[in-house]
């Protein structure tokens, strides 16, 4: 990645505020309207290398919800600039793959209209059951590619972009204040290093959709976020990886309407074990993994972007 171990920033944090009630709309907009979406792609760090799509193991593979794109069926929900695959058991994305183009990022008006996708059927995606105000405790719909990721390009794919990540296709429940605190930083250090070094890195995040995950307001609630990293080493010129682990189990147990930093538990974790807890396959990333040697047991308390390995 195009920054040193020895130069890290360091960033404040505020916390962004969250309006309710959101817009939402009830009525999808039709198929058709989505025939230019090209989504994630494989060879945008290096046409030489790509960097494919995490593969779905079995269970996920019958689970996902699938649809029609250029003849062929796919459980690939193309995008603007990402891509998503979503569970029809759990009614929540199994990942979320972003391509960050620092170079010609653009700063568009937030778009906030959650809506559904039309591609696969309303019954496998939540956009009201379980979000609401916290102080009667509801979640916030949980950007997992952020909205500002993939807004770059021309003017007019930046906005289509940034109203694409408003797709409950791309949402899980999280605890207000979750991307705020260092979990948003984590994406906050990796956007801030792509725009100083002109980078083009890709993002994959998503929840871990566990068994014992808890019931509530009728929807199973993952605990758990990962967050997988691709990008050209500032030091080796290789293409690299980095992976990442929260927890919002305490802010969870003890909803209320302010939480504090420490309410959420961050990690630095190999790729191998995000595969392990996902049923994710990462392939050639795994290889790749700064944290490779270290075992997939291995976890790195994360309390600063200053925390993160890099080497």
């Amino acid at each position: 990645m195009a920054v040193s171990s020895r130069s890290r920033p360091r960033f404040r944090f505020a916390a962004q505020a969250q309006l309710w009630p959101e817009r939402v709309r009830e009525t999808p907009d039709p198929v058709h309207d989505y025939a230019d979406r090209q989504g994630y792609d494989p060879l945008f760090i290096d046409p030489d290398i790509p960097v494919p799509l995490p593969k779905l193991g079995k269970a996920w593979a019958r689970d996902a919800a699938t649809h029609v794109w250029q003849g062929k069926r796919t459980h690939v929900l193309p995008y603007t600039h990402f891509s998503t695959a979503v569970s029809r058991s759990r009614r929540l994305p199994l990942y979320s793959a972003c391509n960050i183009d620092g170079a010609q990022a653009r700063a568009v008006p937030r778009t906030d209209v959650w809506k559904y996708d039309p591609r696969i059927d309303t019954r496998y995606q939540i956009l009201r059951e379980v979000y609401g105000p916290e102080p009667k405790g509801y979640f916030s719909r949980g950007h997992l590619t952020r909205r500002q990721d993939p807004n770059w390009g021309s003017l007019k794919a930046a906005r289509q972009a940034d109203a694409d990540t408003f797709h409950a296709t791309n949402a899980a429940p999280q605890v207000q204040g979750f991307n705020a605190g260092l979990w948003g930083g984590i994406e906050d250090y990796i956007l801030h290093n792509a725009h100083a070094d002109h980078m083009r890195i890709s993002v994959f995040t998503g929840p871990v959709l566990a068994p014992d995950d808890p019931v509530i307001h009728g929807v199973q609630v993952p605990v758990r976020f990962w967050k997988v990293v691709a990008f050209v080493h500032d030091e080796s010129g290789a293409l690299a990886a980095s992976a990442y682990l929260a927890s919002q189990a305490r802010a969870i147990a003890g909803l209320r309407p302010s939480f504090v930093f420490g309410d959420f538990e961050n990690q630095q974790r190999s790729v191998a074990a995000i595969q392990a807890l996902t049923g994710l396959s990462f392939g050639d990333l795994v290889r790749r993994d700064v944290l490779a040697g270290a075992g997939p047991d291995f976890a790195a308390a994360l309390r600063d972007v200053r925390d993160i390995m890099l080497a």
